[in-house]
């Protein structure tokens, strides 16, 4: 089944195609709350029994128990100030790992795409990109714009009147691309005026051999090709990578190819 989505509203009947524009698919889980177990008054009990023994103990103290008390204390080794400070002090690797994998893109030492950038079909732009909070840089190459035919979504609800236009592009993963596996990745398909046009969201097969694919959990960061279809009354002649909070659409920058 097939949907259509917008960035501003969705060509559909229903609500559900709100949902699916862009990088559809992006989930988080809830954490999980629990429960704290009851206390069981028999242990209250408990300790006001040994409460009273000890006093009564204490009173029928003498003198030589004191004594051996003390000589105890005495040969009963503490723990030195140095020590404690020594643990305080002690490095968790496991939040220095995390701190690093968080930095992996703030770390990139290559050259990324400017913003509002224009750049021609098969250019290559160098973008960070962000996927269920993991960071990573890639490069994106356009490949090519292509009409389809407007039979192939003619059954499509919201789509009377449109034709679809393919846009196949490149992905390659050039920092911390384990940060990106399974990742959900799209373009925006705009007509020559800058107008952004509706994408068609398909759950199965994609329609004029035009099929968007993702890379694997354990994506090591090599190319694969996917692609994205668009449905306008206009013709698609450029496309646009808006993605995180250095380019958008809503302020001109961007990244288009044409």
């Amino acid at each position: 089944m097939a949907q259509v989505t917008d960035a501003s509203a969705v060509s559909l009947g229903s609500e559900e195609g709100k949902d699916l524009l862009g990088a559809a698919g992006r989930r988080c889980l809830p954490e999980q709350n629990w429960s704290t177990p009851m206390r069981h008054r028999r242990k209250l009990a408990t300790v006001a029994v040994a409460t009273v023994l000890t006093a009564a103990l204490s009173a029928c103290g003498s003198d030589d128990a004191d004594d051996s008390s003390d000589a105890t204390s005495e040969s009963t080794p503490s723990t030195s100030d140095d020590e404690t400070s020594d643990d305080e002090e002690t490095d968790d690797p496991t939040d220095d790992a995390t701190e690093d994998e968080s930095d992996d893109a703030a770390t990139f030492d290559g050259e990324l795409t400017e913003p509002g950038s224009d750049l021609a079909l098969g250019d290559t732009a160098t973008v960070p990109f962000d996927y269920a909070g993991n960071e990573g840089v890639i490069e994106i190459t356009v490949v090519e714009i292509r009409e389809g035919d407007p039979a192939d979504v003619a059954d499509v609800d919201g789509a009377e009147g449109m034709t679809p236009y393919h846009v196949t592009y490149e992905v390659t993963g050039v920092e911390s691309p384990e940060n990106l596996g399974g990742m959900v990745i799209s373009l925006d398909g705009l007509t020559a005026d800058g107008n952004d046009t509706s994408q068609l969201i398909n759950f199965g097969n994609g329609v004029g051999g035009c099929d968007e694919e993702s890379p694997d959990t354990d994506w090591d960061g090599s190319t694969f090709e996917t692609c994205d279809t668009f449905l306008s009354d206009q013709a698609v002649t450029q496309v646009a990578f808006a993605e995180g909070d250095d380019y958008s659409l809503w302020d001109d920058t961007q990244v288009i190819w044409s």
